[in-house]
């Protein structure tokens, strides 16, 4: 069973209680950065969500494998709405956001998109963490050609400050402390700074 369930983490809000459907996501998001998609079972997600089983049926009908695929996208999609549009400010803001969670859960939790790629390769799981990790670059790199970078060294940062903060987040957690994530910050920054016309 799930304990001390933060799923208000990657929930979209709402004024009024979550339906079944946003629960289920919620729930199979937080297992993902706990136990990753091998460990998700659906009788422990029914258990945190509080739903019952028809439900999962009547909103992902492909079973596991299109409710990991949707919670995957969801908690991509509310990853990358971390900061401000300024490409330094952003990686402050996700850095940050990382350092937060990693303390506040003891670094038992990891990155749910990185979780869904360590599926088998042919998965839906995989293909949703594939989107999600494109997404994540070419919105950084807009970022950077909104601020003056040229189109395709914003192109190549934006992949790498991906494989680069999913690392550290795994060194992170694996190391129990935040350091990597501050050296990636460190970094990041410098290579900002470079794309960047002053």
């Amino acid at each position: 069973m799930l304990a001390n369930v933060d799923r208000s983490v990657y929930r979209v809000h709402m004024a009024t209680r979550p339906g079944p459907r946003d629960r289920l996501l919620d729930a199979t998001v937080e297992s993902l950065r706990r136990r990753g998609v091998h460990g998700t079972g659906l009788a422990e997600v029914l258990r945190a969500s509080g739903t019952a089983r028809q439900s999962i049926y009547q909103h992902f009908p492909g079973g596991k494998a299109e409710l990991v695929a949707a919670a995957t996208r969801r908690a991509g999609a509310f990853i990358a709405s971390r900061g401000p549009a300024d490409p330094h400010g952003h990686v402050d803001a996700v850095v940050d956001w990382w350092i937060g969670q990693l303390g506040r859960h003891d670094f038992a939790l990891g990155c749910p998109v990185a979780a869904a790629a360590l599926d088998e390769p042919d998965s839906p799981a995989v293909a949703a963490a594939a989107e999600v990790f494109a997404d994540w670059s070419e919105g950084f790199a807009r970022r950077l050609v909104d601020a003056g970078a040229d189109p395709a060294a914003a192109a190549a940062l934006g992949r790498f400050r991906v494989s680069a903060m999913e690392g550290a987040i795994m060194t992170a957690r694996a190391l129990r402390t935040v350091a990597p994530m501050e050296d990636l910050r460190d970094h990041l920054h410098r290579l900002v700074d470079d794309l960047l016309p002053h």
